[in-house]
């Protein structure tokens, strides 16, 4: 691999601290708040030179969500994708899922909900985004395959009932308690319960 120059590695550290304050700045006045010309002044910097690392505002928020997805994706396979049972790998998917949006607001809310109407993620980000998708396909296909549970739903709807499930779990905790860890609040201490319902209604008999 070709050595990095002084001036590329100084390109890239600009770029993250960009990044960095743009997640600060999301956090602080919202995802659509986000506003160029505030990146700018706390670099130092006047706002046209910010077009030298990113083309548009957009083309910060596709670098964030394409960034979110691949770290969401990492939790997922270090969490979810190394339980044994239904009912492991279904609680650890839910409490996974509302841990990194208490950890992670700025980006939760980019990559799950629709804070900037107008954002498009690029293909290159939304390929990432899909990807989890299917790796969340497959573990479902796991666990019907390993007949702990029986449905006569298709496997995509099972799948997007539980992720139905564990993102309004996330909300509601997020609006009501969103100081309390996961596993307590009103909300918060009902991942258990969720992932009990769905075995019971789900489970072999």
């Amino acid at each position: 691999m070709k050595e990095l120059t002084r001036r590329q590695i100084r390109r890239q550290e600009t770029i993250e601290e960009i990044l960095t304050i743009a997640r600060e700045e999301m956090r602080e006045h919202g995802v659509a708040g986000l506003r160029l010309d505030m990146i700018a002044k706390r670099l130092g910097i006047r706002t046209p030179s910010l077009y030298t690392y990113f083309e548009s505002k957009d083309a910060i928020y596709d670098e964030l969500f394409r960034r979110g997805f691949l770290e969401f994706g990492q939790l997922m396979v270090e969490g979810p994708g190394r339980k044994e049972s239904a009912r492991e790998k279904l609680l650890s998917s839910i409490e996974t899922y509302m841990r990194f949006a208490q950890e992670n607001p700025e980006l939760y809310q980019l990559m799950f909900q629709r804070p900037v109407p107008s954002f498009v993620p690029s293909d290159e980000s939304m390929a990432v985004s899909l990807e989890n998708l299917a790796k969340a396909q497959a573990e479902f296909e796991e666990i019907f395959r390993s007949g702990e549970l029986e449905t006569d739903l298709p496997v995509e709807e099972a799948r997007d009932l539980c992720i139905a499930l564990q993102h309004g779990l996330t909300e509601l905790h997020l609006a009501n308690n969103p100081e309390l860890p996961i596993g307590k609040g009103r909300f918060g201490k009902l991942a258990a319960q969720s992932v009990q319902l769905l075995l019971d209604a789900w489970r072999k008999s």
